[in-house]
């Protein structure tokens, strides 16, 4: 069916709900609500709010729509592209939002499913199907919950949620609007992939609940939203195709697609997500490896033979370029702790990382396998790290970390002299064909520009993040240039300018890149038949004027 009848939540007053009035005395009192990792500032807002329940939630919906007041929504405040940093108007926390409401069997799919409130975090998440222990559902009073709680406990095997976002403080609704991905999504796909249910409240305040499977747009593109009063919305989806590639840039468009699947990854502006149902995995033994090589041309070709090799089943597919590597390296030598590996053999200039399940009884042939792969790019395994220990495992993902880390406290300490420097980090991806490419454009334009810069990230979905740390105002300038030239190649290689990011209030001139202003006034349309005052999330993807 196309057609979905929105629901009211209980009525309570908006004086219940905790709330920060004047911009002055939020500033004083809360100053970290006024940026997230974008580092982007908050323009003067009115009023913060702290809603504790859905009810609340609705009252400060309800109240804010009609005096016409603009809504930004903030969940973990994680994000890199500005999306929760208000302009103006309120802006509404969600951190209270966050218990755990059921963990159940779902005979038909065969899979285990978490029903959790928008601001459980990832990191939360994960320590509690860990530990089998979710102390939100040791409290309830429902039985049905005890008894599947009981049974998730007594499963002789242990569980994961897949989609692996780097920020693991990041929340669960949060992830779903943004459609977060990671290192993960080479082979289990992004957050879209294991999202089975979503509770999403409107701008009039009323909410729709919306399982994966039920609802469906009709031939000719179209959903109808019946609100409470019996008056319909019809809402006409997105035409344009979607590129063959990793991409978080833009609302979700495909023919008869599953209404949920126009919220995922819409970054707030259709609505608020307050309650989520995901899928789990049975978790499986790995072992991780990072391979090192001569160059980071060879970390290409290693990249596109191990792709084309369909009996490897990797989990994840990252890099490290031979100047990343190079900055790990100086910090060894002065914090070998921080690193907390070995060190880097002098002879590596590029190194390729990666993890795939350990299976005992094929272990044998699926190693022979990757020893000739490698082997067939002019590579010997033998000049690898390799771990299979969960605390090797935790040891290597800290090792993949250290280098963003590192690059953020180096331009942290730049701003200090300059406070107009700021990082250029490219968020962008291509389909397979062209990784070649894509790297030496990145490569040799930075080489040329004697800029200082580093590469690394998700080569498997041939999606690298380069980072330009300007030293001066000009090389920031010149930097930008670059980035700017570098997103238009990708669009004409059918790539996006937004692989995992998303494009929040910062990179709204990128989407003009890979969208036509008849393509980007579909997604308006649809923003307006949900929201047309244009109260959620206020500049996100498109300015206010575009969104008029």
């Amino acid at each position: 069916m196309h057609e979905i009848q929105t629901k009211s939540a209980p009525v309570v007053d908006i004086n219940q709900v905790k709330c920060v009035h004047g911009f002055e005395n939020i500033k004083s009192e809360y100053p970290t609500y006024l940026s997230d990792e974008s580092r982007l500032s908050a323009g003067p807002f009115d009023y913060l709010f702290f809603p504790k329940s859905e009810a609340e939630l609705a009252a400060v919906i309800r109240e804010m729509h009609r005096q016409k007041i603009k809504l930004t929504f903030a969940g973990a405040r994680t994000g890199l592209v500005g999306g929760c940093v208000p302009q103006g108007g309120a802006l509404v926390s969600l951190e209270y939002m966050d218990k755990v409401e059921a963990i159940y069997y779902e005979p038909k799919a065969e899979e285990w499913r978490v029903c959790a409130q928008t601001s459980v975090s990832l990191k939360a998440l994960e320590n509690m199907l860990r530990l089998k222990q979710f102390p939100s559902l040791e409290k309830s009073e429902d039985a049905w919950v005890q008894s599947e709680y009981q049974r998730f406990k007594n499963d002789h095997d242990s569980f994961f949620y897949p989609p692996d976002p780097t920020e693991m403080s990041a929340s669960l609704g949060g992830s779903v609007v943004t459609n977060a991905s990671g290192a993960r999504t080479y082979r289990y796909g992004p957050t879209r992939a294991w999202v089975r249910g979503i509770r999403m409240f409107l701008a009039n305040g009323e909410y729709l609940d919306i399982p994966r499977g039920k609802y469906f747009a009709s031939p000719a593109g179209q959903f109808i939203i019946w609100d409470s009063r019996g008056e319909a919305i019809p809402v006409t989806i997105p035409d344009y195709p979607l590129p063959k590639t990793k991409s978080a840039a833009g609302l979700y468009t495909a023919s008869q697609m599953d209404l949920i699947d126009l919220f995922i990854g819409c970054e707030g502006i259709l609505g608020v997500v307050t309650r989520v149902e995901v899928a789990l995995l049975k978790r499986e033994e790995k072992i991780s490896i990072i391979q090192f090589l001569d160059s980071d041309e060879q970390a290409i070709e290693l990249t596109q033979a191990l792709r084309s090799e369909k009996r490897l089943q990797l989990d994840f597919l990252e890099f490290y370029s031979g100047n990343a590597l190079n900055l790990l390296r100086e910090l060894q030598k002065v914090e070998p702790s921080t690193v907390g590996m070995p060190i880097i053999p002098n002879t590596a200039k590029a190194a390729i990382f990666f993890e795939m399940s350990f299976d005992s009884c094929a272990s044998d042939m699926d190693y022979s396998i990757l020893v000739n792969t490698i082997s067939s790019c002019g590579a010997d395994i033998a000049n690898s790290w390799a771990g299979y220990e969960s605390r090797e495992l935790d040891r290597f993902k800290v090792f993949r970390h250290m280098v963003p880390e590192t690059i953020n406290s180096i331009i942290a300490e730049r701003k200090k002299q300059i406070p107009e420097l700021h990082k250029l980090g490219t968020d962008m991806a291509v389909p397979d064909e062209y990784l070649p490419e894509i790297w030496q454009l990145y490569k040799t334009n930075c080489e040329r520009l004697q800029l200082e810069w580093y590469a690394f990230g998700h080569i498997g979905n041939n999606h690298i993040h380069v980072n330009i740390l300007p030293r001066t105002v000009g090389e920031l300038d010149q930097g930008m240039e670059l980035y700017q030239s570098f997103a238009k190649r990708v669009v004409e290689l059918g790539g996006s300018v937004s692989a995992e990011h998303g494009i929040g209030k910062i990179k709204a001139k990128f989407l003009r890149l890979m969208f036509s202003p008849d393509q980007i006034r579909q997604m308006r349309n649809v923003k307006m038949a949900f929201d047309p005052d244009g109260i959620f999330n206020p500049n996100d993807m498109f300015t206010e004027r575009e969104a008029e």
